[in-house]
């Protein structure tokens, strides 16, 4: 595709806001941003993106920038990205009144008329926004009415303009993602499978209906692909271009066609792509129907790390979520990667919304923890080298749990500022219990020490992450040191199931929260 000459002086300002606190140093690469940009890209636009870990002086810069530009992007998902967005959106409007504000993303999708009455929201994409935020840039730079593109919500008038949703997009007639818009060195990370993971995603969708997630609403249970053929030239052009040695696929669902998965691999062989690959999105009952033959070629081809929703040992906590799979299947699929040595990164959450009544729901949870840590125990036995996340069941607008969680007490913002502290991470686990009624703050507790202590120290491939990291002898001997002590500690804890009295656990959190190597 040529590039339009007359667009290339036309500035696009996008700002990726960090989906933690500033303090944590969160950095990967803002996907959501680059793949709204890629037509853009090509046709010439001017397209600058920020972020807190791409620019130390990021806010002096997107004020400096903004004159001109056609709009201010900025893409949230529910939580802190919604502070820090609502950070720069207020700056930016302070000085740039009359430059559009867009906002994309989960969360603005999710609750776009909620969304849209911030002062500092002025239109918002809805859903997938590769084609439909094109579409916006070319209406706004033209003064073009917005009515007739689909995806959008937006104020005209002192009203609010709603437009059909947007169907599926092709992600096969799209160019692929511009990488080069931002310093890929900044966005590197360090992961199980190398030393330097590059960030991909190769399908929009999920095609089940799990009571807590809202993709059944974003992309409407609809799986968009991008062909095997287009994925294997991209991530031959990251290893070449950016010398990366690893990718970490953020598909919400990577293994939904199995024929998909086979040609990929197939394709990594082939061109002898030298890379790992993990962090990959896939069901265990699914997996787990895979053939022999696939299995075989996933290891092959570099496969090294499976992330895998398991939710619960409790089968009737696996059935009230709709999750359409038994307990068995778990233990299956554990067995299937231990076979192939690919690594599993489960997660499990607690707390669901059972009853009205407090012990109904005391007794609910109590069967939780028990079956789910005895099913880890299980998976512990067949292999020792996976890692496990535990969260606090705390709901997404929009999800089928969602109505339900509100009728038995969950206390929902009603604004944007609201949703800002909307947390679901597990060392803010204490905080959800505020705001729904089900599971008690000693429980919410533990499971934010199981998943950060626990688990993260039984895991054998932490110590061999973070070693690396360390720069000098002493501060390695400390580490290596501290590390057994704690390794020591945590199985005798996980043996005798007693997590009471953690003042190990709070010394880990302080190394945790300043230390800067986890």
């Amino acid at each position: 595709m040529k590039k339009d000459i007359s667009a290339a002086n036309k500035k696009i300002i996008l700002f990726f806001p960090s989906p933690t606190p500033l303090e944590r140093k969160w950095k990967g690469t803002p996907l959501a941003l680059l793949a709204i940009s890629r037509t853009l890209d090509q046709q010439g636009y001017d397209i600058k993106i920020f972020a807190n870990y791409l620019q130390p002086d990021y806010l002096k810069q997107i004020l400096k920038t903004g004159e001109g530009s056609v709009c201010l992007g900025i893409s949230a998902m529910t939580g802190f990205q919604i502070k820090d967005g609502l950070r720069i959106a207020k700056a930016f409007k302070k000085k740039y009144p009359h430059i559009p504000i867009v906002w994309g993303g989960w969360h603005p999708s999710i609750l776009p008329l909620e969304t849209i009455k911030n002062p500092y929201v002025d239109i918002i994409v809805k859903g997938q926004g590769d084609v439909t935020f094109t579409e916006l840039v070319h209406a706004l730079e033209n003064k073009s009415d917005l009515k007739d593109i689909p995806g959008l919500v937006y104020k005209s008038k002192n009203k609010i303009i709603s437009t059909p949703d947007r169907g599926q997009t092709d992600l096969s007639r799209l160019p692929p993602l511009p990488y080069h818009l931002v310093d890929m060195e900044k966005c590197h990370q360090t992961t199980e499978y190398g030393l330097k993971t590059a960030h991909y995603i190769s399908s929009y969708g999920c095609p089940h209906r799990c009571g807590f997630c809202v993709e059944q609403i974003v992309n409407k249970r609809t799986w968009s692909p991008v062909p095997s053929k287009i994925v294997l030239s991209e991530w031959r052009h990251l290893v070449k271009k950016y010398h990366v040695d690893s990718i970490a696929v953020y598909d919400s669902n990577f293994f939904v066609d199995e024929k998909r998965v086979r040609e990929i691999c197939q394709g990594i062989l082939k061109y002898k792509i030298p890379i790992k690959w993990g962090n990959a999105n896939g069901r265990v009952g699914q997996l787990s129907r895979y053939q022999e033959s696939t299995w075989k070629l996933m290891k092959k081809s570099g496969c090294t790390m499976i992330l895998t929703g398991a939710e619960s040992g409790s089968q009737a906590a696996l059935d009230m979520i709709s999750k359409d799979m038994n307990v068995k299947e778990i233990i299956k699929f554990t067995r299937l990667c231990h076979k192939y040595k690919i690594k599993i990164l489960y997660s499990f959450l607690v707390g669901l919304p059972w009853s009205k009544d407090s012990t109904e729901n005391n007794k609910f949870v109590a069967s939780e923890y028990q079956a789910t840590l005895g099913l880890i125990d299980k998976l512990l036995k067949i292999c020792n080298r996976n890692r496990y996340t535990y969260y606090v069941f705390l709901p997404y607008p929009g999800a089928p749990l969602y109505d339900r969680a509100v009728k038995l007490g969950l206390k929902t913002p009603k604004s944007l500022v609201g949703w800002s502290t909307y947390l679901m991470s597990p060392e803010n686990a204490f905080q959800e219990t505020i705001r729904q009624k089900w599971i008690s703050h000693a429980d919410a507790q533990l499971t934010a020490m199981l998943t950060q202590y626990i688990f993260g120290i039984m895991d054998r491939d932490t110590y061999t992450m973070l070693y690396p990291r360390l720069n000098n002898i002493f501060t390695r001997a400390i580490f290596t040191f501290s590390y057994y002590v704690a390794l020591l500690l945590v199985s005798i804890r996980w043996k005798l199931k007693f997590f009471l009295f953690p003042v190990d656990y709070w010394i880990f959190s302080l190394v945790h929260r300043y230390a800067g190597i986890f």
